[in-house]
């Protein structure tokens, strides 16, 4: 305890500095200079900061023994080379990471600065895409430290440290004496409000039984909070990780614990389970833990943990009541963030079929490595199957998809649309959302005029409304074609969904709407058949009609053209066209329709 309030009250005088009015100089500003160059992802200030605290710019080398026994210190960043069993020999890690000798540390001044500098940039990037959080200084310059931060008295003691470092970044006039930017930290946000008072306090009351300032203001234990989802709390396991090895991230894992929230937090911290996973969900509120860092190798699905990250959501594969809406928003938001966290993991390649619920990897083989957010039933070698049949991929996938996801809207009567390959196949891994809302619309028809879709993987959805989650008229996939659908509304939505792999023609819809106030003509449908095909097409119409039938190319040059007067079929000879996909429109005085023909 002794050595403990020692350091306390060194750390307190040192944060004393934006109280005075004489600043030490410093003098290895090129020293400094040359470490940011060499690194510039590390914050400029940083390095000023913590050689300040720890040396005041002095490079220690042969200081008086303490007169307490207080471990040395070296160089100008101030790092421990034996820490007598207390504190961590950070020297020793710093070396290793750097790549800089243990004696050039200990001797130059330049490559004590350079090593820190290369230590903090290797933390940095095991901690992407955070740079510039303030969490993530702290959590950074945690690592980094000599001290140990188990109990609370030493936990305290950390955060003294850390606070007196990143308040140095964070005052105005040092920021002008030493030339370097306000970085805008957030303190209360790294050290939270009621600690924060605490640190920030000129008397402190420690004793075994807790910490409290003049106010009786208390100081809780700091590591609750999480470095790569800041939204989470933090309660890190020292066991069951291991190294991912240089494998790069490039998956998501949704599990279900079969269990309780604060157990699963627990078990993963028995260094006996031999199981561990990247972060815990609760199903009352969405409330995260995070347990093992992103950039470690949690052990949650077997031979398949190099690359996944392990989502554990409290509940039971048999009970859906555990998948509370708040559950789901919470983990698609933590899916979303990894999937903008760097590892190239497409958002879109989420588990979205039907048949995922009840689809298990080792006896359908699917759905493969394609798919990259998925849950452990649908891996290979698993004899697990959460999170099970109750877990909805659908809303899942809608919840990490929709905000990132651009809806056309059309207000016209009637028109076509089409899917994105337009005269030709889709594309992979397509999403698209066309909402049909024609002004003072009350019903809307919609006729497919071709539909070919790989079964099994690409699916078109139709929605009476303006969302994907407002009633679901119909799902669609393969070639058979949807009947006419006549929807009681006034907005339609149409999504399509393709996956990684494979694409086929797609589809061609033609609407047609019901305006209120306007006493609707009667509209003649038109028929094109067959649809592939080879010598000749017919279009048939629902009654007698007239006006201009014109056929174009997929460049849109017309390559028919023919005035038809009071008729209901007619044949078009293709011949002398190429293979291909060709545009038929029919205009008349109330009508307008264009449908997509492949020509074999």
């Amino acid at each position: 305890m002794r050595t403990i309030l020692l350091f306390l009250l060194i750390t307190f005088s040192l944060n004393l500095f934006s109280q005075s009015n004489q600043l030490p100089i410093n003098n290895y500003e090129q020293e400094f200079a040359n470490a940011y160059n060499q690194y510039p992802d590390v914050p400029k200030g940083l390095l000023e900061a913590v050689s300040y605290t720890m040396t005041h710019f002095s490079h220690l080398q042969n200081t008086t023994e303490s007169c307490v026994g207080l471990p040395k210190t070296y160089g100008v960043m101030g790092l421990t080379l034996d820490g007598q069993n207390y504190f961590r020999n950070n020297l020793n890690y710093i070396s290793q990471v750097s790549g800089i000798s243990i004696n050039d540390i200990l001797q130059s001044p330049q490559q004590n600065i350079l090593a820190y500098a290369a230590a903090y940039h290797h933390e940095l990037m095991l901690l992407s895409p955070f740079y510039n959080k303030s969490q993530n200084f702290a959590h950074i310059l945690s690592n980094l430290s000599e001290l140990p931060s188990n109990e609370l008295q030493q936990d305290y003691a950390l955060n003294a440290h850390l606070y007196a470092v990143l308040s140095f970044m964070d005052d105005k006039k040092i920021q002008q004496t030493y030339n370097f930017p306000n970085h805008n930290l957030d303190l209360v946000n790294v050290f939270g409000e009621e600690n924060l008072k605490v640190l920030q306090s000129s008397q402190i009351n420690i004793s075994e039984d807790g910490i409290y300032n003049e106010n009786g203001k208390s100081y809780k234990h700091s590591n609750n909070k999480s470095i790569d989802y800041p939204p989470a709390l933090s309660n890190m396991t020292t066991c069951n990780f291991s190294s991912r090895n240089g494998t790069p991230i490039s998956a998501v894992t949704i599990h279900t614990i079969q269990g309780a929230y604060a157990g699963a937090i627990s078990w993963a911290n028995n260094c006996s389970s031999n199981v561990s996973y990247h972060y815990v969900l609760r199903s009352s509120d969405g409330q995260v833990t995070q347990v093992v860092l992103e950039s470690d190798k949690g052990w949650h699905v077997g031979s398949e943990n190099p690359y996944t990250i392990g989502l554990e959501h409290e509940g039971f594969v048999n009970d859906s009541s555990w998948y509370t809406a708040a559950m789901y928003q919470s983990s698609a938001d933590l899916v979303r963030d990894i999937t903008q966290s760097g590892y190239g993991i497409n958002p879109l390649r989420t588990a979205y079929f039907p048949w995922s619920s009840t689809t298990h990897y080792n006896a359908s083989s699917i759905p493969g490595s394609c798919i990259r957010i998925k849950g452990h039933q649908h891996y290979p070698n698993q004899s697990h199957t959460d999170p099970g049949a109750n877990w909805d991929w659908d809303y899942f996938f809608k919840l990490i998809n929709d905000p990132t996801s651009t809806t056309v809207v059309n207000t016209n009567q009637t028109g076509t649309v089409t899917d994105l390959g337009g005269a030709g196949n889709y594309t992979d891994d397509e999403r698209t959302l066309f909402l049909i809302q024609p002004t003072n619309a009350t019903a809307i028809t919609l006729t497919v005029n071709q539909f070919d879709t790989e079964p099994t993987w690409d699916y078109l959805y139709i929605y009476k409304g303006t969302t994907v989650f407002d009633s679901l008229i119909g799902r669609y996939d393969g070639t058979s074609i949807p009947p006419t659908i006549n929807v009681n509304s006034g907005a339609v939505l149409i999504e399509f969904r393709s996956d990684c792999a494979t694409t086929n023609p797609g589809y061609d819809i033609s609407w047609n709407a019901v305006i209120a106030g306007i006493q609707e003509l009667p509209k003649s449908m038109i028929r094109v058949y067959p649809n592939p095909a080879n010598q000749t097409v017919v279009i048939e119409f629902d009654e007698f009609e007239s006006g201009k039938l014109i056929m174009r190319d997929a460049i849109g040059k017309e390559v028919y053209f023919k005035e038809i007067q009071h008729s209901k079929r007619h044949s078009i000879s293709l011949e002398e066209l190429s293979k291909g996909i060709y545009f038929i429109q029919f205009q008349s005085a109330q009508n307008n329709q264009t449908i997509k023909l492949i020509k074999q």
